[in-house]
C-alpha cells in the first residue's frame, strides 16, 4: 500500500513539474496585444465573478501575485461576453475606481459562486454591498453609475474581444501567451515559466 502511495506521489510530482508545452499548457494569441507596462512582463488574469474555477484559483493567485518581482506587473480583467455580463464589469470597474478591489474582490467571488447572489443585477448588488463593512455605499453607488464607469464597461467588452478570451480563468503573459485550463498549482507553474520565457525573449 505504501509503495503504491509513494509511486502515486512521484507521478504527481513529475506531472506538476513537467516542462510546459504549447498547445497543451498554453497557446499563442492570434493577435498579440500591446502591453500597458513597457519594460515589465505583463500578466493579466481574465476572470468572471460568476466563474467557479476563478473562485477556486483566487486564493493561490492572490498569494502568488504578492510575491512578484519588480519587473513583473499583474492585474485582473472582468470579461464581458454579452450584455448580461456588463453589470459585473461595472462592479469590477467601480472596485478599481474606489480602491476597494483588495477588500471586496474575494467576497464578490464568494457571493456569486457560493451564495448565488447575482451581482450583475444592480438591486441585488446594492443589497450585498450594504452588508460589507467599512464601505461608503452612497459614494460607491455614485461612482458605479458615473460616466467614467460606463467607459470602463465598454473597454471591458473591447479587451475581451481583442484578446479573444473564450474561457475563464485565462491568464495572458506578455500580451501573447494565454494559459489553458489546469489545476491552480499547475496553472501558476505555467505562468511562472511563461514569464521566464518572455523575459528571455525581451533580451534577444
Amino acid at each position: 500500500m505504501k509503495k503504491w502511495l509513494l509511486a502515486g506521489l512521484m507521478l504527481f510530482s513529475a506531472w506538476a513539474n513537467a516542462a510546459i508545452e504549447q498547445g497543451k499548457d498554453y497557446t499563442v494569441l492570434a493577435n498579440p496585444q500591446p502591453v500597458a507596462t513597457p519594460g515589465k512582463v505583463e500578466v493579466i488574469e481574465f476572470f468572471s465573478y460568476h466563474c467557479i474555477h476563478c473562485f477556486h484559483l483566487d486564493p493561490a493567485l492572490t498569494a502568488w501575485s504578492k510575491k512578484l518581482p519588480a519587473n513583473v506587473s499583474f492585474r485582473r480583467e472582468q470579461i464581458v461576453w454579452n450584455k448580461q455580463m456588463e453589470g459585473l464589469a461595472r462592479l469590477f470597474a467601480t472596485f478599481n475606481a474606489t480602491r476597494t478591489l483588495d477588500r471586496l474582490h474575494a467576497p464578490a467571488l464568494s457571493a456569486m459562486v457560493e451564495k448565488k447572489i447575482n451581482l450583475a443585477d444592480e438591486t441585488e448588488m446594492s443589497k450585498w454591498l450594504a452588508t460589507q463593512s467599512g464601505i461608503d455605499t452612497k459614494a460607491f453607488m455614485a461612482t458605479y453609475k458615473s460616466f467614467g464607469i460606463n467607459a470602463q464597461v465598454a473597454r471591458a467588452s473591447k479587451i475581451t474581444r481583442d484578446y479573444g478570451i473564450e474561457g475563464t480563468p485565462t491568464i495572458v503573459v506578455a500580451g501573447k501567451y494565454a494559459t489553458m485550463a489546469a489545476e491552480p498549482a499547475r496553472l501558476l507553474q505555467v505562468v511562472d515559466e511563461l514569464i521566464v520565457k518572455a523575459q528571455r525573449e525581451a533580451k534577444k
